[in-house]
C-alpha cells in the first residue's frame, strides 16, 4: 500500500512511497509521487504553452527534432507528439544525441525547475537540464522502456490536463495494441499537477510505460545530461554485421563511397562478380590488341569471333538437349550412377575399418 512519511520542514518533502518485492529486490525503491506540486494558474500557462508549441510543430514551424510526432507502422496508430529542449535523445537509437540540435529552456521551463528545485521537489544537485514535453491525445500511448543509463537519478515527469495510471515494474503482458497490464509491478495514479520522481530500483531497473490515454494529457518528463565529453560505450555502437555502426554521420557515409573525395574505390572493397568478369574481359582485351598492334579501347576481331563462336556453341548446346523425356532420362542414368559411387566408396571403408580391427 502506498505510504505517506511525515517530514521535517527543512528537509525534502517524502510525498507518496511504494513498493513492490520481485523476489528479493523492492522494484520501486526509490519512486515518489508529489501532489498538487503547482497551482491550478500554473497548469494553464504550461498547458497554453505546449499547446501553441505543438500547434506550431504541425504547421512545419518547429523543425525536427525540437518537434517530432509518431506515425508509422510501428506507432500502432498512436501519434503522442513530442518537444524536446535542453537535449536531443535519439529515440532510434534510444539514447542521448548530439548536443545542439534542440533550443535551450525557454522562461517558463526555466521558472517550473527553479520552483521544483526551491520546494526541495528535486534535489539542486541534480538540477534538469533537458525536458522531453509529451501530449497525449485519446488512444496514445509509450511503451515500456527504462531511461537511458548516462542520465543522471532522480528523473521526474510532471502531469498535466488529464489523469492516466503508470505502470512501474519489470515484466508487463501485453493485452492489446498500445495496452499493457503489469505481471509483475503496480499502477500508479498521476493525478493533475502531480509529480512522479523515479530514482533508485525503480528508476535504474524498473521499467516504466502508459497505456493507451482515455483522453488527453500532458506529460513534461525532466532529466540531467550526461557531462559534455560523455560518448556511448562502445556495445551501443556496434551493429548488425559486427562493424560501428554511425547511422547519420554524413563523413563516415561519404568514405564509405570515395577516399576522402577521390573518385577511388577503397582497397578493402572487393568487386563484384560481374565486374571482375568485365574487368578480366578488358585485361584480355587489351593483351590481344597489343600484340595484333590495335587501338587498345577497341575490341579486336579475335574476342568478337570468340564472344561469336560461344555464343553459337551455347545455342547448339540448347538445341541438342533433347526432349523432356530423354532429358528426365539421362538426369536418373547420372544420378543412379552417382549413388553408386557412394555406395562403393562407403563399402570400402567398412572392410578397411574391419581389416584394421582384425
Amino acid at each position: 500500500m502506498p505510504k505517506r512519511k511525515r517530514s521535517h520542514p527543512d528537509s525534502p518533502p517524502a510525498g507518496t512511497t511504494f513498493s513492490f518485492m520481485d523476489g528479493s529486490v523492492d522494484m520501486l525503491e526509490g519512486l515518489a509521487m508529489h501532489e498538487e506540486v503547482i497551482s491550478e494558474q500554473h497548469e494553464n500557462e504550461l498547458i497554453s504553452f505546449v499547446q501553441t508549441q505543438c500547434a506550431k510543430g504541425r504547421k512545419g514551424e518547429l523543425k525536427k527534432p525540437t518537434y517530432l510526432r509518431a506515425s508509422g507502422a510501428r506507432s500502432q496508430n498512436n501519434q503522442r507528439e513530442m518537444i524536446m529542449y535542453g537535449g536531443f535523445f535519439d529515440f532510434n537509437r534510444a539514447r542521448p544525441g548530439k548536443r545542439g540540435l534542440v533550443p535551450p529552456f525557454p522562461p517558463i521551463l526555466e521558472k517550473l525547475v527553479d520552483h521544483l528545485v526551491s520546494k526541495k521537489y528535486l534535489p539542486s544537485d541534480v538540477r534538469p537540464d533537458s525536458c522531453i514535453i509529451n501530449q497525449y491525445d485519446k488512444g496514445d500511448c509509450i511503451p515500456p522502456h527504462v531511461d537511458h543509463s548516462s542520465y543522471y537519478r532522480p528523473i521526474s515527469t510532471l502531469s498535466l490536463l488529464g489523469e492516466e495510471p503508470m505502470l512501474v515494474g519489470s515484466r508487463f503482458r501485453t493485452v492489446r495494441s498500445c495496452t499493457w497490464a503489469p505481471t509483475c509491478g503496480k499502477a500508479i495514479p498521476l493525478p493533475r499537477r502531480s509529480l512522479l520522481v523515479l530514482g533508485g530500483n525503480s528508476g535504474n531497473i524498473a521499467k516504466h510505460c502508459v497505456s493507451a490515454c482515455r483522453g488527453p494529457r500532458i506529460s513534461i518528463t525532466l532529466r540531467k545530461q550526461p557531462p559534455p565529453d560523455w560518448k556511448p560505450d562502445i556495445s551501443e555502437l556496434v551493429g548488425k554485421g559486427g562493424g560501428i555502426a554511425q547511422r547519420g554521420d554524413s563523413k563516415s557515409k561519404s568514405k564509405c563511397r570515395t577516399n576522402e573525395g577521390t573518385d577511388e574505390r577503397p582497397k578493402n572493397k572487393s568487386l563484384s562478380g560481374s565486374a571482375k568478369r568485365r574487368k578480366k574481359m578488358m585485361k584480355q582485351g587489351g593483351r590481344i590488341s597489343q600484340i595484333k598492334g590495335e587501338e587498345p579501347g577497341k575490341p579486336s576481331e579475335i574476342a568478337v569471333t570468340k564472344s561469336n563462336s560461344s555464343v553459337h556453341a551455347c545455342t547448339s548446346k540448347n538445341v541438342d538437349k533433347g526432349s523432356p523425356k530423354e532429358r528426365r532420362k539421362s538426369n536418373k542414368t547420372k544420378n543412379s550412377d552417382k549413388q553408386a559411387r557412394r555406395n562403393a566408396r562407403r563399402l570400402e571403408k567398412k572392410r578397411a575399418a574391419a581389416a584394421s580391427c582384425v
